[in-house]
């Protein structure tokens, strides 16, 4: 006998909203008769004030906003929590693929005197229905279609084939896990834009994601994967597409056939990065056309010799619209060959060594999920090359959401621990922020050398621990929005950290607060100087244009940074930049420099608001980005609007050689490249420098050296280290 069909999400919603209708028709309009509230309030009462991060807590949310975020969360068993489907797509835990164990039975002792007699006040708290006998009629609400899922670092290693019946999503993240391979209910999930599986254990695109109609970003980066095989894609399943048509929007029936075979027709931006790929693997490229591919990054990877575009199916025939083709970090790679798209700008730093060693891999288990922090899956040949991920992720801000339709935002940090026991003061660190002008970036651009440091013992025995955090960006936010961030992070450092690192069962880890080093390259070293200098005490708030910086840092380790937001390189036009090979256009730039767009903490280093700042160059529009939306401070007559020059290194070391109170600055040791064409001279600020009394070693790096040479992964920076261990330890 054939099994009936379960109903729809969308029949089982249709049936409730009948059942209401019916319901109201039958009610006097006189009924005062009280309801019990719906599961999930709607009401205007003002909401509590600590958001309740566990699995039941976030799916209620969702059932209000359509988007869910299990990130960083414990999940049983390493599977998605079975709540996600009986709340959010109603299906019995008994009909699921894995159902729950069944709860325990009832406790067999006998009831207590207590449990058996109710006090006067239960008697008053007593309604009518519940004297006499009244069934109570429940709300029901109707849940909120769900739009966006994220669980990145939840050590997933399935997901259920239920997953693939929540058609409406257009984002799922789902990073830092260990999926091996993905169902073919995610053919169904014809609404997705965006895809985000980095940092995984899959050793081939999925092939349930090959027609997925309107996916835009795929970020398939540091999983394990050796072939690009696109021949056998699933198709999405007659109830996928019954869905799409039916709730979306009939374009998907025109887009997608059930004998159409087009690959990923939508798709802007693939990042390949990270596995295991050689020239021929690249061939499978050829198999297809990429109409819409605009970045293609296959940095470190496996690519040596000449690489053909046109055998590995990067050419303008296969992909016209290339704008961005990022071969960096494989270093046996010697040049490119063919006929590249009008434009395109080739990144091959870190390439072209001809005695570098070929790149070996150790293989991977996809069951085995007990992977130790600060490793990555595929090993580069030679120490000096292994890139660590981060020991933990930790949100260290919580900001509530700024616009009608955006998400609050929980700002992280990434920390990376020694592998050995800190002494009894605890591990001293160094705090990187990112670059990017403050406009772009994220945490993860943290340096391979810095990556590798925790595991450098010094001769006293002890290692460093490092930071990398994310902070808001402009021109969303002002400037002093972006400095209030860094404030936060310290704060969390000093007074939180420790007892987090305790939770989480890394005590013996625990972080030395007198002993930190600010650090950063670019806009990040500009961070790290501003907030590491301390301003005197007797200038004023406008003196300081409303931030003072830190107090207690030991040391600062600026690298090329941005230091005076007044000098005339900020104003000069240049078109394109110097590293650039096109214009960017404004139809580019303008959704990420709109001001009253919501705000964002991070951005992808090869994403669509990488383009931000070399239009600011284009157009000499720093730093008014960074002062379109700042307020002023203060009040009355004692309000003022803060001004680059107050916000400038060089002006706050003037005011610091100047005071009466005159005091030496921390240690400093200031990295800058003698060619760099991405921010300004370092003359006036070094003359600033030296006015000051305090230590200041400065490394000038000639020979060429470009802006974020320190990123290639065979850069170790062993002066810094050196440096480090005298000032910081």
């Amino acid at each position: 006998m054939a099994s009936t069909p379960r109903s729809s999400l969308r029949e089982q919603i249709a049936a409730k909203r009948a059942e209401a209708r019916k319901a109201a028709t039958r009610a006097p309009a006189s009924s005062s008769k009280p309801r019990d509230t719906a599961q999930v309030s709607r009401s205007s009462a003002p909401v509590e004030a600590l958001e309740d991060v566990s699995i039941d807590g976030q799916i209620k949310k969702a059932i209000q906003t359509g988007k869910l975020d299990l990130s960083s969360l414990p999940l049983p068993n390493h599977r998605l929590p079975p709540q996600l489907y009986t709340a959010l797509l109603n299906i019995p835990a008994s009909e699921l693929s894995s159902p729950p164990p069944p709860p325990p039975p009832p406790s067999s002792s006998k009831p207590t005197l207590s449990s058996m007699t109710r006090s006067i006040s239960d008697h008053l708290n007593l309604t009518a229905d519940q004297v006499f006998n009244i069934a109570r009629e429940s709300v029901w609400v109707e849940p909120e279609e769900l739009v966006s899922f994220k669980a990145n670092d939840c050590g997933v290693e399935d997901v259920d084939k239920e997953f693939g019946e929540f058609g409406g999503l257009t984002r799922v993240e789902l990073s830092g896990n260990s999926l091996s391979s993905l169902g073919d209910g995610w053919a169904d999930l014809l609404k997705l834009t965006f895809l985000d599986l980095s940092k995984n254990k899959l050793t081939a695109i999925p092939p349930s994601i090959l027609l997925l109609p309107v996916l835009q970003v795929l970020d398939l980066s540091h999983n394990a994967i050796t072939t690009l095989d696109f021949s056998a894609p699933t198709a999405p399943s007659d109830q996928g597409l019954a869905y799409g048509i039916g709730f979306l929007s009939t374009s998907f029936s025109r887009a997608l056939g059930r004998d159409s075979r087009t690959i990923l027709p939508a798709l802007r931006s693939l990042n390949l990065s990270g596995n295991r790929l050689t020239n021929t693997d690249l061939t499978g490229l050829a198999t297809t056309q990429w109409p819409s591919l605009r970045v293609l990054n296959l940095g470190s990877n496996a690519l040596e010799g000449q690489l053909d575009v046109e055998k590995c199916g990067m050419d303008k025939k296969h992909m016209p619209d290339l704008m961005q083709l990022i071969l960096s970090d494989n270093p046996r790679l010697m040049n490119v060959e063919g006929d590249l798209a009008t434009g395109v700008k080739v990144e091959l730093e870190g390439c072209g060594k001809l005695d570098a060693p070929r790149k070996t891999f150790e293989a991977v288990s996809a069951s085995t999920s007990d992977e130790q922090p600060g490793q990555t899956n595929a090993a580069a040949s030679g120490p000096s090359l292994l890139i660590p991920n981060p020991t933990m992720t930790f949100v260290y801000r919580n900001l509530p959401a700024a616009t009608f339709d955006s998400e609050p935002l929980n700002i992280d940090l990434d920390i990376y621990l020694p592998s050995t026991a800190a002494g009894p003061s605890g591990h001293p660190l160094v705090v990187w922020f990112h670059g990017g002008g403050l406009l772009q970036g994220n945490k993860e651009n943290l340096p391979p050398h810095f990556r590798r440091l925790p595991s450098h013992v010094f001769p006293n025995g002890e290692s460093i621990a490092v930071i990398s955090p994310n902070y808001r960006l402009a021109p969303q936010v002002p400037i002093l929005d972006v400095l209030s961030d860094i404030t936060a992070l310290m704060a969390y450092i000093r007074t939180k950290l420790n007892a987090r690192l305790e939770q989480d069962g890394q005590g013996d880890h625990k972080i030395d607060v007198n002993r930190i080093c600010l650090s950063g390259g670019s806009a990040g070293g500009y961070l790290a100087l501003i907030a590491g200098l301390e301003v005197p005490k007797e200038a004023s708030e406008e003196d300081v244009g409303g931030y003072r910086g830190g107090e207690n840092i030991k040391c600062i380790a600026p690298i090329y940074p941005i230091t005076d937001l007044t000098d005339e390189f900020w104003a000069t036009e240049v078109n394109p930049a110097p590293w650039m090979s096109r214009s960017i256009t404004h139809a580019e730039a303008k959704p990420h420099i709109d001001t009253k767009a919501a705000p964002v903490y991070t951005s992808a280093s090869d994403g669509p608001r990488s383009v931000v700042y070399p239009y600011m160059l284009q157009h000499g529009l720093y730093p008014s980005l960074l002062f379109l939306s700042q307020r002023p401070v203060g009040r009355g007559l004692d309000a003022f609007r803060p001004q680059p020059l107050q916000l400038s290194i060089p002006y706050r070391l003037d005011l610091l050689a100047n005071s009466r109170n005159k005091k030496s600055h921390v240690p400093i040791y200031f990295t800058y490249c003698e060619a760099d064409t991405a921010v300004q001279r370092m003359e006036k600020t070094l003359a600033a420098l030296r006015r000051n009394d305090g230590e200041l070693v400065v490394d000038r790096i000639e020979g060429g050296a470009y802006h974020g040479y320190d990123e290639a992964p065979e850069i170790e920076c062993l002066e810094l280290r050196e440096w480090l261990g005298r000032t910081l330890l």
